[in-house]
């Protein structure tokens, strides 16, 4: 699953009564050392984008285009890959797609030590995004194709256009959606028939009210994932904060059907970066075992059992070059871009969810 963030652009809309807040609503500044603002890793670059983890170990994908392997007893590290460009945790796999001189991806299972490279010949210069398919490799989509794994390798079903690929997701049956995130300029969901090729554009009529109601069709798209136990549905999580536009969502999307999950709520007291009380943007959307869990600024939404709670995040502490808080609830969270302002100014960071796998 692939996360492209802009290094400081926030991210998505409304309020749920179904959300247990807290009672405050503090100051955002960056934690520790780094509010110099000029962080930048010797390994991942100045961002990190995706991460994952287990009971021993932490993976990284930075800006840098590399994954780094943490240990997390002694925080030891090691560059696994480079030239990475997507990661995706699919059942015991961790697999890692990079790309090549002659533009043949190679996928890794980062789980596994004696694993071979996959090698997927494709001949095209083009983006690269790993999709979950359950089986022993997973699928891919380029811009100009959807790869999925059969007996005899991979079977190729050409799109009719050219595509951009951030965040991709299948429905469980014969669909692939993908998500746009381009900020400020807009976004959006796309889904794909694998059996046709076919690309459709994914949004919400008016019921004909005359008003037109949120949709994903063209907003952020900052998290999408399979509905787990819901065939032929994927949830997926919208975004944006620029000036005094601030949105968080989570949809339901069904074919045609597309339900609302959570709107984020407005701060109970004033945010100083808000000019006008509006509700709190998502940076990120995420699957976990139990639920999912949506970041937003200095805090994070989980979802677990059918509640949704607001919780902020745990203290940051210096790990191995990096600001990492203490698990929770299954979650590590890591600084992962920095810093907007300077040491005498307050200053924005972003926080991404690491999901600890079993």
């Amino acid at each position: 699953m692939r996360y492209m963030p802009f290094i400081i652009t926030a991210a998505i809309f409304s309020a749920s009564p179904a959300v247990s807040q807290s009672e405050y609503t503090p100051d955002v500044v960056t934690p520790g050392s780094w509010q110099e603002g000029h962080w930048r890793d010797e390994d991942l670059g100045r961002a990190i984008f995706e991460g994952y983890a287990d009971r021993s170990f932490i993976w990284l994908r930075g800006e840098s285009n590399k994954v780094v392997k943490f240990n997390r007893a002694d925080g030891s590290r090691t560059v696994v890959a480079e030239n990475a460009v997507d990661l995706l945790h699919d059942g015991a796999h961790l697999w890692v797609v990079t790309d090549t001189p002659g533009h043949e991806p190679h996928i890794r299972d980062l789980r596994s030590e004696q694993a071979q490279p996959i090698r997927l010949v494709t001949h095209e210069r083009s983006y690269q995004s790993l999709f979950a398919t359950g089986q022993k490799r997973p699928g891919v989509l380029t811009s100009l194709a959807a790869y999925t794994p059969n007996e005899d390798g991979w079977k190729r079903r050409e799109l009719p256009a050219s595509v951009i690929t951030q965040t991709v997701a299948p429905d469980g049956q014969t669909h692939l959606y993908f998500g746009l995130n381009r900020g400020e300029f807009g976004g959006g969901l796309r889904r794909i028939d694998l059996e046709t090729g076919t690309i459709s554009i994914v949004y919400r009529p008016n019921e004909g009210s005359g008003e037109r109601l949120p949709s994903p069709s063209d907003r952020p798209v900052v998290g999408l994932f399979t509905s787990p136990d819901q065939p032929g549905c994927v949830h997926v999580g919208i975004g944006l904060a620029h000036l005094t536009t601030s949105i968080g969502h989570v949809y339901q999307v069904c074919g045609d059907n597309i339900s609302t999950v959570f709107d984020t709520p407005k701060p109970l007291l004033r945010d100083r970066w808000m000019m006008v009380p509006v509700p709190w943007p998502l940076d990120n959307l995420i699957p976990l075992n139990d639920g999912w869990i949506a970041t937003s600024r200095g805090r994070y939404f989980r979802s677990r059992n059918g509640l949704i709670e607001e919780h902020e995040y745990a203290p940051f502490r210096n790990w191995s070059g990096l600001r990492l808080s203490d698990e929770q609830q299954g979650v590590l969270f890591v600084v992962s871009s920095c810093c907007w302002g300077g040491g005498d100014h307050l200053t924005l960071y972003r926080a991404m969810p690491i999901p600890v796998m079993d």
